[in-house]
């Protein structure tokens, strides 16, 4: 019910006074008014001195007629202020005088209806009285206060109670007694249940109140624990059988004190509430303290009230927030938790097993042990919490800290972790990119005992078969250090992943994650020692036992089941020990005979054998074996099941690749040496076909190589090289035998033992030259002379050579092989004939490697050719020697080793005519083969006509050089190998030099068609592999094409430019002369031009297929951005660096062309990348001809100059001096804006290389500058790049250098600004060009930020770039990109004075300030400019003088404004506008020095007569509310309650005299009022808020009295329609009310706004949230701008 409220207008005069009672009026009149004029303390007191003197001056004279205070409202105020914080104890003592005046002479029941009036002022004092005052407050609230009717004390309990509570926190005072006597005076007199929901409301909401709270709780808070005798009765009662009539609730609080039913009345959320803010974070080490031992003392964990009244979550609540208490690590906090979490007895005086008894809504068994306390009545909950904070990312942090610090109590920690160590382990993983929880996490898991880990991890793996989440605890936890955990659990964690593999019933799920099965084996191999297993034969298990997977299985469960139960935990290591589901001898046997299973199965089904196989070997290794037992298995262990099933998947036809490699690790790790000899060698023959595939793939052949490896290590060499010389044998491609001997000669040396017989079966094809396959061996010959390694080859052929018996005698016998010595000489001569001599060549001068024989010391033997020249001529000398095909291919070898060089040269050649013999013959070949034969006799004729000077006849005749050149062109599109693509190159080599002139009229189209065919080779080559030897050939071709028709080109230019330089002359002749021949030199310019078309197109081509191979091979093997492996990555890097070498050589023929062509057409990072490969970080080569190309696009009448130019395209000569062939496809802006890349990406020392060229370029566009209009801002942003460059390095320290860059920045600036509104050109981009040049200018001006020339720069810019769009006279809205730029320049600009002028003029134009003052650009911009040092104190002084120049007293004025007129009226509001918006935008107490005069002139102007004023101040409140530390406050609280109160006050009025109603002040008076209460501001809320709503539980029901003016409000007639809806609790976030509402149409809609504020406002304190103060001020920025 509400109380009526003493109406305002008893300020007035409004009855018939006597002259006695003016006189009173006027006498206390003018007392009010000397609180105007006080200006330190002791005026004060004068003024009260007055106050009360002009109070005396009148007294009833009649019984009838009760004494009053006139102007109460105004009294009061003043009295209020008189109790400030800031003034001495006597000027308190002198108001409280007045005060006691004022209550006595009206008397209790005049204090009762005025009780809003007079009791707000006194009621800060008690938290800041002095010694001397408190004895006469606490003798004031006893003989008034507390002596108020019951009515009014129930409407005052909340400010009374919070009042009081200040008194009674410091133990040692004299006057808590009396204090305490005082609160137990209210308590009685009021309502129990709602004193102490009051008192908890208090402790919640009021902070500064909570230590004197818990003194009273401590003193007076009754035991909310079970009464032993009460338990005893109705368990008594229950097991008699009575009947029960009585509901749970009741039957809970037969147990309890009868005086605690009031605590949890209506229910216990308050009481809660009240613990569990008590215990935050924010709150002193006392007050924890003392609420914990509240907690231990008087109500326990298993308390009726926690376990039967309260609500789960609100017990969930409590006992997480005193978990959270422990992450302080305060061992005062933790001991206290952990005694309330057990039911420790030491706290209570009573044994654990009454406390058990004390919860009576159901009979449970005593129990002995605290930890069952905590399990019984705490763990179900905290494990809830627990879970829920796992589920955020923001909370898992604390989840984590949580558990580790219960690890510090066992009979907690015991109970906790093992429930908890899962769904943490979840949290970590879901979270893992985190490293902060990755952190936390690993210390978590390093201190958990091993057996709860592993048991845990294992119950949850064989339950969901989670790979990923075990893959996680494997490779992100600390694992391999900890000794039991290998030792002991990963073994069996092993043994269990084998044994699972098995079972018939596995999930689908679990064969989807196969391939995780087998790499987490792997991992943990990787982590398990030898240590942890025994050998096999200690085992006393049998193969032959019937043992399954299942019972390993259910053993190992039944293991971990039990030593990671929390019953269990404390049992020694001993009998967990003895527990152990295998010995470790037997754990070795059942892991080999698991993975030996696996490994048949997966060999029978063609599946992952390479990983079972490598897992099989991995754990053999493990697996020690006795020093004198070789037998490391058991008796009945049998390798023939292996033997079968790998010979069976050798054949099989599904095998998968991977498996070869698997069967070849199997074999030679553990099949060769316990397999017969026979048995063993068809096993390595059958593997090494299968291998076969893999040593002849372009993919996998270094896979093979190290299989080879593996063999040759544990094989005898001598089965190996047999068996791979079978797999030669079965091979019928010449092409694949030559991909292996390639890579076994890469891979294995001489000595190896391998390369012997497979080489032997490759030269063999060299036995006959009409051998389709000779032209493939000869050609793998040639590649190993390039690649400088044939000298192995030279030194195997001469070593096989002097390995004969017969050289230690000097005749042959019949036991000589001479078939044999007659093959090595074939062999060797047909490796020399090869290639057309150049394999003799190199054989005649490498110098040998083999030993020599011990008879042939004194002789030359240093090259090979000598070597091999002494063993023939020792041959030839042999006795009875008659072989005649010995002999005859000895004469042969000889014949193609002489050269004319040897000094017994004459003898041997007429010695051995005779035996001379031509080796002609035919045979059928494939076309490919004839092919290349008639390529090379082409080649041959050309090559000799070339060294001899024969003329041939087809490059005289037209029509046959039309068809060989036609032939040149169309022939390469068909071409793909290596063997003929590089007879194709010979031939045009040898072509080439026959061309001439008619070079310039093929070379197009002939590029044309070879650049086909390497994309056609490129494409395949992306796909499949294996044209790495074709593409390299194409680009040996095109590479010596090129470098013939560029010189001619050059050689033709040259002759121009000398005819057309000869022309010229001075004197009269030469002049003549010039004008005869003009027309001749006119027709070779166009025919150089034409030729340098031709030449260039070519070159372009070439460049655009050289960009492509190296971007695509430098995106897909650069970034690895797929998988690849070692093979393909070294033949794509071997590829690379040849397209880099030619692009090199491009480069130094043709920069400009090959610069351009890699900008076109793709991006700049990878661009920039491969330009500075090719100009191997020297800038200066490349940087020049970029700028450059800038010129030739803008200006190409220009003459400038650069160093160290070589290309033709850039003669000084303007005659000779061509375009770019990309000139109208490239932009300058786009090389511009690659150029700044480039350069970005370059060292500071760098520039120093191309600092000069730079300049010149800068010099060009300053004297041109009208031609780079379109890129004049890319020209400054790059200037401002070198400039910061150059800053940066020792070369500034010229001051030349930094004189020359600033004084051409400031010459070009102006003029390259002088264009920017040219709306033809974007304008966003050319700002943002502007913008880095702001951030750079400081290296421009080569001065400090601020200096003169920096403002300069900045001054230009503003005044060309930014004042026309904003002073211009079009309306548009201001371009995004102008703001921006702006917001860039307002950081600096302090010192411009056309900034600043510019600014200050907006904030001063009304219409533009509140268009602009809305975006959030522009708010950045006015706090900026705020914030400048000359701006920061003039422009709020300012402002302060504009809305009033009245000085300012220490007391506000109440003012007449009545005189203002509305333009006056109209300023003032927008200026107070002006104020609140720079308040609001700048940061927080920014204006703390004009914070006494805001806050004065702000409450000045709130009690106004004018109504829109006040509206305006009501927001500047708000902005002083949002941006000022609210300590700033505690002088003025009093101030602003008055202005609310008489503001509301008035509108409650008129609502009842149907008087008028400005709907905007109340409604700015009311999200004042809302904004206050959602900041929760201690010195207002605890009280002064019982005058606006309804502070207690009474709002709920408002079944006890109440004045808030908000609920008078809502009761008037206006607002009675309207019903509360309480939506506080489903708000995500806890803003005001009346947030994003900012106008009003009439005061009607406020209806909703008085109906739910006190309940709201109730409400909001569950949600224990902060106020969202940023959405706050953007309210407050949408109110104060509202139109």
């Amino acid at each position: 019910m509400s109380l009526p409220l003493k109406s305002l207008t008893i300020d007035s005069n409004s009855k018939q006074l006597d002259s006695k009672q003016k006189k009173f009026h006027s006498n206390v009149q003018r007392a009010l008014e000397h609180f105007d004029s006080v200006t330190e303390w002791a005026d004060y007191i004068a003024s009260l001195g007055k106050l009360l003197k002009a109070l005396q001056s009148w007294k009833p004279q009649f019984n009838n007629v009760k004494y009053y205070v006139p102007s109460p409202y105004q009294v009061s105020r003043r009295l209020t202020s008189s109790l400030s914080p800031n003034l001495p104890a006597g000027v308190h003592q002198k108001t409280l005088e007045v005060y006691t005046f004022i209550f006595t002479k009206i008397g209790q029941d005049t204090l009762a209806k005025e009780c809003n009036i007079w009791v707000p002022g006194i009621l800060p004092l008690m938290s800041y009285a002095s010694m001397s005052v408190k004895s006469h407050l606490i003798e004031l609230y006893d003989s008034h206060l507390v002596q108020l009717p019951k009515e009014t004390l129930t409407l005052l309990i909340r400010p009374l109670l919070a009042s009081l509570l200040p008194g009674i926190d410091d133990e040692s005072s004299e006057f808590q007694p009396l204090t305490m006597n005082l609160i137990d005076l209210l308590k009685k007199i009021n309502n129990d249940s709602l004193f102490w929901q009051t008192c908890f409301l208090i402790m919640i909401k009021n902070k500064g109140r909570r230590l004197g709270g818990l003194v009273w709780l401590t003193k007076r808070f009754p035991s909310l624990n079970a009464v032993p005798h009460l338990l005893a009765e109705l368990k008594k009662k229950n097991n008699e059988g009575v009947p029960e009539d009585i509901s749970k609730e009741e039957k809970t609080f037969s147990v309890l004190l009868p005086e605690s039913k009031d605590l949890v009345t209506p229910d216990t959320t308050l009481l809660i509430r009240c613990l569990v803010s008590s215990l935050t974070e924010g709150n002193d080490l006392l007050i924890k303290r003392g609420v914990l031992d509240l907690l231990l003392q008087r109500l326990h964990l298993d308390s009726p009230i926690l376990q039967n009244i309260s609500t789960r979550e609100d017990v969930k609540l409590l006992i997480m927030t005193t978990l959270k208490t422990t992450l302080s690590k305060d061992m005062s906090l933790n001991r206290r938790v952990w005694n309330w979490l057990l039911g420790s007895s030491t706290s209570t005086g009573r044994s654990f097993s009454e406390k058990e008894r004390n919860k009576t809504s159901e009979d449970i068994e005593s129990n002995e042990g605290t930890s069952d306390f905590f399990s019984m009545f705490g763990l179900s909950i905290v494990i809830e919490g627990l879970k829920e904070l796992v589920n955020s990312e923001e909370t898992v942090n604390i989840a984590f800290n949580i558990c580790l610090a219960v690890m510090d109590r066992w009979e907690i920690g015991s109970a906790i972790i093992p429930e908890m160590f899962i769904p943490l382990l979840l949290g970590s993983q879901r979270f893992s990119e985190n490293q902060q929880i990755l952190k936390v996490a690993g210390t978590f898991f390093d201190a958990v005992e091993t057996n709860i880990i592993w048991g845990k991890v294992f119950q949850w793996f064989m339950s969901t078969k989670d790979f990923e989440f075990l893959n996680f605890i494997l490779t992100r936890f600390n694992i391999s250090t900890d000794e039991e955990i290998i030792v002991r659990h990963l073994p069996m964690i092993l043994l269990a992943l084998l044994s699972i593999s098995n079972i018939s019933d596995t999930t689908i799920e679990f064969k989807k994650g196969a391939s995780n099965r087998y790499s987490i084996c792997q991992q943990l191999l990787d982590s398990i020692p030898e240590r942890a297993y025994l050998p096999l034969t200690h085992s006393t298990l049998k193969f032959s036992d019937k043992t399954t997977n299942n019972n390993t299985l259910e053993k190992i469960m039944d293991y971990y089941i039990s030593v990671s139960d929390p019953s269990k935990i404390q049992e020694s290591e001993k009998l967990i020990e003895l527990s152990l589901p295998f010995s470790t001898e037997n754990l070795s046997f059942l892991t080999v005979k698991a993975i030996h299973t696996i490994v048949l199965e997966n060999l029978k089904n063609s599946s992952r054998v390479y990983e079972s196989c490598n897992i099989f070997i991995r754990i053999l290794d493990k697996i020690p074996t006795m020093e004198n037992n070789k037998k490391e298995i058991a008796e009945d262990w049998s390798t023939d099941q292996l033997l079968n099933g790998v010979s069976e998947a050798l054949t099989s036809a599904t095998i998968e690749g991977q498996a070869v490699f698997g069967i070849l690790s199997l074999y030679s790790n553990y099949l060769a040496h316990r397999i017969d000899l026979i048995s063993s060698t068809k096993l390595l023959r059958s593997i090494t076909v299968a291998l076969w595939p893999y040593i002849v793939g372009p993919h996998k052949q270094l896979k093979a190589v190290k299989g080879m490896q593996a063999l040759i290590r544990n094989i005898p060499i001598v089965y190996v090289e047999a068996a791979l010389a079978h797999a030669f044998v079965q091979e019928s491609d010449i092409s694949k035998q030559l991909k292996a001997i390639e890579l076994l000669w890469s891979h294995f040396d001489n000595d190896s033992g391998i390369l012997a017989k497979p080489l032997q079966l490759i030269l063999d094809e060299l036995f006959d030259q009409n051998n389709p396959h000779y032209l493939y061996v000869s050609k793998w010959l040639l590649n190993l002379k390039q690649s400088k390694t044939i000298n192995r080859l030279f030194d195997l052929l001469v070593n096989q050579l002097i390995k004969f018996d017969f050289w230690t005698r000097d005749s042959l016998v019949g036991e000589d092989d001479m078939d044999e010595f007659t093959y090595r000489i074939q062999s060797l001569l047909n490796v020399l004939v090869t290639n057309e001599g150049q394999i003799i060549e190199v054989f005649s001068t490498e110098l040998s490697i083999s030993p020599t024989l011990s008879i042939w010391n004194k002789e030359d033997t240093s090259t090979f050719k000598n070597h091999t020249l002494l063993i023939i001529l020792k041959f030839l000398e042999m006795k009875n020697n008659n072989n005649a095909r010995s002999i005859r291919s000895v004469l042969l070898l000889l014949d193609h080793l002489l050269n004319g060089t040897e000094m017994n040269f004459r003898v041997i050649v007429i010695s051995l005519l005779q035996m001379s013999s031509n080796y002609v013959s035919l045979g059928d070949i494939d076309s490919e083969s004839m092919a290349v034969s008639l390529i090379n006799i082409v080649s041959k004729v050309l090559r000799l006509s070339h060294v001899k000077g024969i003329k041939l006849d087809i490059f005289n005749d037209n029509t046959t050089h039309l068809k060989y050149i036609d032939y040149l062109v169309t022939s390469s599109a068909t071409m793909d190998t290596p063997l003929i693509l590089a007879s194709y190159v010979k031939l045009l080599s040898e072509s080439v030099v026959y061309f001439e002139e008619s070079i310039f009229r093929m070379i197009l189209p002939l590029t044309a068609s070879m650049v086909n065919c390497l994309q056609k080779l490129f494409e395949a080559e992306k796909v499949s592999g294996g044209n790495y030897q074709s593409i390299i050939l194409l680009f040996n071709g095109l590479e010596e094409l090129l470098d013939v028709a560029h010189a001619r080109l050059l050689a033709d230019q040259r002759d121009g430019y000398l005819a057309t330089s000869g022309s010229r002359g001075s004197d009269f002749l030469q002049s003549v002369v010039s004008n005869v021949f003009s027309t001749d030199n006119s027709q070779l310019l166009t025919k150089i031009q034409g030729e340098r078309d031709v030449v260039i197109q070519s070159f372009k081509q070439v460049i655009d297929s050289c960009i492509d191979v190296w971007c695509w091979i430098h995106s897909t093997f650069g970034n690895d951005s797929r998988a690849v492996s070692e093979t393909e990555s070294h033949t794509s890097y071997k590829l690379k660096f040849r397209t880099k070498s030619l692009l090199e050589k491009l480069f130094l023929a043709e920069p400009l062309e090959v610069l351009e062509g890699i900008i076109h057409g793709h991006q700049n990072e990878t661009a920039v990348v491969l330009i500075r490969a090719l100009d191997g970080n020297r800038p200066k080569l490349t940087v020049p001809y970029f700028l450059y190309s800038i010129v030739v696009r803008y200006n190409k009448s220009s003459t400038i100059k650069f160093n160290n130019f070589t290309t033709s395209a850039m003669s000084g000569n303007r005659n000779t001096r061509f375009e770019p062939t990309l000139l109208n496809k490239i932009s300058g802006q786009k090389i511009l804006v690659f150029l700044f890349d480039y350069i970005d990406t370059l060292e500071n020392a760098s520039v120093e290389d191309f600092y000069n060229e730079f300049i010149i370029f800068i010099k060009e566009v300053i004297n041109n500058y009208s031609n780079y209009n379109p890129v004049a801002t890319k020209i400054l942003k790059l200037f401002a790049l070198v400039s910061e460059k150059v800053y940066k390095t020792s070369f500034a320290e010229q001051k030349t250098v930094n004189r020359e860059i600033s004084e051409n920045f400031l010459k070009y600036l102006p003029t390259a600004l002088s264009d920017l509104q040219d709306k033809t050109i974007p304008q966003a981009e050319k700002y943002d060009d502007l913008i880095y040049l702001l951030s750079q200018a400081q290296y421009v001006s080569n001065d400090s930020v601020g200096s003169d020339k920096y403002n300069g720069i900045l001054s230009s810019i503003v005044s060309q770039c930014i004042i026309p769009f904003i002073r211009g006279k079009n309306e548009e809205v201001i371009p995004t990109h102008v703001l921006h730029m702006c917001i860039e320049l307002s950081k600096t600009a302090e010192r411009v004075k056309i900034w600043k002028s510019l600014i200050n003029e907006l904030f001063e134009d009304d219409k533009k300030f509140f268009t602009l003052a809305k975006l959030e650009e522009w708010r950045i911009l006015f706090a900026d400019w705020c914030q400048y040092p000359d701006n920061k104190s003039r422009i709020l002084n300012d402002l302060l003088l504009l809305i009033d120049s009245k000085n300012n007293s220490v007391t506000p004025v109440l003012l007449n404004f009545n005189s203002w007129n509305v333009s006056e009226l109209e300023n003032k509001c927008k200026n107070i506008t002006r104020i609140a918006y720079l308040v609001t935008i700048c940061p927080d107490d920014f204006f703390i020095l004009q914070f006494q005069s805001l806050i004065n002139y702000t409450c000045q102007y709130l009690v106004s007569k004018e109504v829109v004023l006040r509206s305006k101040c009501w927001i500047l409140l708000r902005a002083l509310l949002l941006k000022f530390s609210i300590s700033h406050f505690n002088d003025y609280w009093s101030s602003i309650v008055y202005c609310l109160q008489t503001n509301l006050q008035e509108f409650y009025e008129a609502l009842q005299l149907q008087g008028s109603i400005d709907h905007t002040s109340v409604f700015q008076t009311c999200k004042s009022l809302d904004l206050i209460l959602a900041m929760n501001v201690e010195d207002f809320d605890a009280t002064n808020e019982w005058l606006f709503i309804i502070d207690t539980i009474n709002c709920l029901t408002k079944t006890e009295p109440y004045m808030a003016l908000s609920d008078e409000i809502c009761e008037t007639k206006p607002f009675k329609g309207f019903k509360p809806t309480d939506n506080s609790l489903h708000l995500n976030e806890y803003l005001p009310l009346l947030s994003n509402i900012h106008s009003i149409k009439t005061y009607s809609e406020l209806g909703s706004f008085f109906k739910n504020i006190t309940i709201n406002s109730y409400n909001t304190m569950f949600q224990l949230k902060s106020l969202d103060l940023s959405k706050c001020k953007t309210d407050l920025l949408d109110d104060m701008l509202q139109e």
